[in-house]
């Protein structure tokens, strides 16, 4: 199948859902630099776990915006409310089936690559995901701007993967078992998934896995069990093979962690035990290159070799599909983002022109709202609209735009001991946080520099690498690097910025709670620069947020 009419599958899902949904609400292409908003007053994040309950509401229409909706069922059943639409994008999502590099039979490469032509991707996707997923064969998501162009290619050939195995002496038996060149027939190998009751959409495309590698030989058979065992087993890599997903950053230095052979240790991300020198110099330029070229260059090269090497197998990358109200107008979205994103919350309206508060569904309680303690996605649901960094990303290209800073320069200098990477960031003017006291430099220093001070495992390999930093004219930022990285931009850039006069007064970080009127452990309020600022907290039921009448983007009066 050719890689054309694979991406095509992406097109078509897109063509059926304005087919079943319209387009009423959703936006034409917006300039990003000349948005102002929010235009709503107030954002309420209404707390519902259940998913059978999320989509109730959605056609109640008791929330405006449901997002991550994954059940093809449910993807359905929205498509046809004519009080609904939904929105359809490419997700940063990967599934793999892994292969334990480090044993028998997989410690061959062609081995390797004939199970990856072995698997129907295509049909996996058709069969359990009624076409809402895209079958990839890369190690970034179609999405990434750093994937290759075929990385949406379907290489199901399972003729060519018996002439393959045949070529390099591999043969079968009576039973049609794949023998190995020395005559051994191959063990049974065992492919780990989580338990069906736990995951029971995983648990049946292991099956069809298993079914596809069984019919060129493999003889492999499928073993459930509980979740954090099976991680165990993996860390150990006392596996064959197994099952995994994870939703992936947007940069590719990620193929560093999971596939550089300094990375296989106890618990550490090279679950596949890979150990190549090719490999291995790729990655370690990538992750060390000084600037964009050269990361562009490096990442398609180690891409080139995970193709050739081929440690884990890509399976397919879910869409991402969300559901918006149709009484609500200037909807944003592009083909890599669905409408539950910050520009739909800044340029959103009411069309009937009445100003009421937008419904946004908050699928778990947030728990807590600590910037540097809390880690559910819940929660920084809630901290992303109140924080924010020094750079943004653009919706339509997933490169990096103004956030906080208005320019920025990487750099590389010669110093005695080596070479280092320079940062230099430039604020915004007329930034004010949402108490109306105005942002500097200082505060972007204190940021980082409280966070290195207390060693925050959330953020703190970001700053791990920083040698110092220094400010001036109150909006002005350079941060000297150990070593040379492009990638220590997005470390920094990313981080949340809060005010200096906050940090000074937090007492213990790890028990600070923001919203404790007592201020045991450190001031009340969360005090930040972004659109939105909270204003109450009912657990169970929903959490209140507030336009910041300070915002940047907000229109001047």
């Amino acid at each position: 199948m050719s890689y054309k009419h694979i991406f095509s599958v992406f097109f078509a899902a897109t063509l059926m859902f304005t087919a079943l949904c319209g387009t009423s609400g959703a936006s034409s292409r917006i300039d990003i630099e000349h948005v102002r908003g929010p235009k709503i007053n107030e954002l309420s994040m209404i707390i519902i776990s259940n998913p059978d309950a999320q989509i109730l509401a959605a056609e109640a229409g008791d929330i405006d915006i449901l997002s991550d909706i994954t059940r093809p069922t449910d993807i359905n059943r929205i498509a046809h409310n004519k009080n609904l639409t939904l929105t359809l994008a490419r997700g940063m999502h990967a599934f793999f089936l892994l292969l334990n590099n480090k044993v028998f039979p997989w410690n061959d490469a062609v081995l390797r690559k004939a199970a990856a032509m072995s698997v129907d991707r295509s049909g996996i996707v058709r069969m359990i995901f009624g076409g809402y997923c895209e079958p990839i064969n890369s190690w970034l998501p179609p999405v990434s701007p750093w994937a290759p162009s075929n990385s949406a290619q379907d290489i199901y050939d399972p003729k060519a993967a018996r002439a393959l195995l045949k070529k390099h002496g591999y043969s079968w038996n009576m039973s049609g078992v794949l023998t190995a060149p020395n005559g051994k027939p191959l063990p049974v190998m065992k492919l780990l998934t989580p338990l069906a009751r736990v995951a029971p959409t995983t648990a049946e495309l292991a099956e069809l896995i298993a079914d596809s590698l069984s019919s060129v030989g493999f003889p492999v058979q499928t073993e459930p069990m509980d979740f954090s065992a099976m991680i165990s087993v993996i860390d150990r890599k006392d596996y064959s093979m197994a099952l995994m997903a994870w939703s992936m950053g947007r940069d590719p230095d990620s193929l560093y962690s999971f596939y550089h052979s300094d990375m296989d240790v106890d618990g550490g991300y090279n679950m596949t035990g890979v150990h190549d020198k090719r490999l291995d110099r790729e990655l370690y330029s990538l992750r060390h290159a000084p600037d964009k070229k050269s990361a562009a260059k490096y990442a398609a090269t180690s891409q080139k070799l995970l193709a050739e090497i081929i440690p884990s197998v890509p399976i397919y990358s879910r869409f991402s599909v969300s559901a918006v109200s149709k009484k609500w107008k200037n909807i944003f979205t592009t083909d890599k983002i669905t409408a539950d994103n910050i520009w739909t919350l800044l340029c959103a309206e009411p069309k009937d022109g009445k100003m009421r508060p937008m419904r946004m569904l908050l699928a778990e309680e947030p728990r807590n709202l600590n910037p540097f303690s809390a880690s559910t996605a819940y929660s920084w649901q809630v901290l992303g609209m109140i924080y924010e960094t020094l750079l943004s990303t653009n919706p339509y290209t997933l490169e990096n735009m103004h956030g906080l800073a208005k320019t920025w320069k990487v750099s590389t200098k010669n110093t005695t001991s080596g070479q280092c990477t320079e940062l230099d960031f430039t604020l915004q003017s007329g930034i004010k946080w949402n108490d109306g006291s105005p942002l500097t430099a200082a505060d972007v220093k204190a940021s980082m520099d409280f966070i290195r001070k207390n060693k925050i495992p959330r953020f703190f390999d970001s700053v791990k690498n920083i040698a110092y930093i220094t400010t001036s004219d109150n909006n002005k930022i350079h941060v000297v690097m150990n070593g040379v990285s492009y990638w220590y931009l997005d470390n920094i850039a990313g981080l949340p910025i809060l005010p200096k006069k906050v940090l000074d007064a937090i007492k213990d970080w790890q028990r600070w709670d923001p919203l404790d009127r007592a201020g045991t452990f450190g001031p009340y309020g969360l005090v930040g620069t972004g659109p939105f600022a909270f204003k109450s907290y009912r657990p169970g039921e929903f959490l209140l947020m507030k336009k910041n009448k300070f915002y940047r983007l907000l229109e001047a009066k």
